[in-house]
């Protein structure tokens, strides 16, 4: 069983456009190339009876699965507080006691994330590894069209970091900026390529995929950057 870090229902094109449903862009982090090394293992497994790569998912036992409210993502501008959200109620279950039926509070737990508002565990893309956003798998709707204190349906969300310390200062953001974590877009690209290797070693990327992973790399870098 794998969770696939910071990812929505399924990836949105690169680079994310402006017009959108969400009240942030929709999330480019692209699991496909997971998913087909994931494949290849399965087959593997079917043909072969070598195991697949262990589960990789958000646990109580480690703290990486927690209460909402516990969730450290931190408070962004303009961006809305998922810690806020509320839990859903229990539906009519025959088969559950009185005290645990309709309407009962079910537990909201979430996956813990880190200082940048990044999920810990799962399967970890460069994306997620070497970062030059926050991602989601969670977007409040758009303001535009209404209903905006709740989620739009499988949309994820992508949250540049700011390129300098200058623009992370003037925006009031409380994440690193860009040329504070990576002395150059080489120095990037080699923990980009160091990410994409772990990942051959331990499945979960085809090494014949790396040259596209290091690629759109490059692309992010000056988009974001570059300039």
């Amino acid at each position: 069983m794998y969770f696939l870090t910071g990812s929505q229902h399924g990836p949105t094109r690169f680079p994310p456009g402006d017009a959108r449903l969400g009240a942030q862009r929709e999330n480019p982090n692209d699991y496909w190339l997971a998913m087909r090394a994931l494949l290849v293992s399965m087959d593997d497994w079917l043909r072969s009876n070598k195991a697949p790569p262990p589960s990789r998912y958000p646990q109580l036992a480690n703290n990486t699965l927690v209460p909402a409210a516990k969730v450290a993502f931190p408070a962004l501008p303009g961006v809305r507080a998922p810690q806020q959200l509320p839990a859903g109620p229990r539906m009519p279950n025959p088969l559950v006691a009185k005290d645990g039926g309709a309407g009962t509070t079910l537990p909201f737990l979430v996956p813990q994330t880190d200082k940048d508002g990044i999920e810990l565990a799962g399967v970890r893309l460069p994306d997620i590894e070497a970062p030059l956003a926050t991602y989601t798998g969670w977007n409040f709707r758009n303001e535009t069209i209404g209903g905006e204190d709740t989620l739009y349906p499988l949309l994820g969300s992508y949250i540049p970091f700011p390129p300098t310390a200058a623009a992370r200062t003037a925006a009031k953001d409380p994440r690193a900026a860009i040329a504070e974590r990576y002395a150059s877009k080489q120095a990037y690209l080699d923990k980009v390529r160091a990410s994409a290797d772990k990942l051959v070693a331990d499945r979960f990327l085809l090494v014949e995929d790396v040259p596209a992973v290091l690629d759109r790399a490059g692309r992010h870098w000056d988009l974001l950057a570059g300039h």
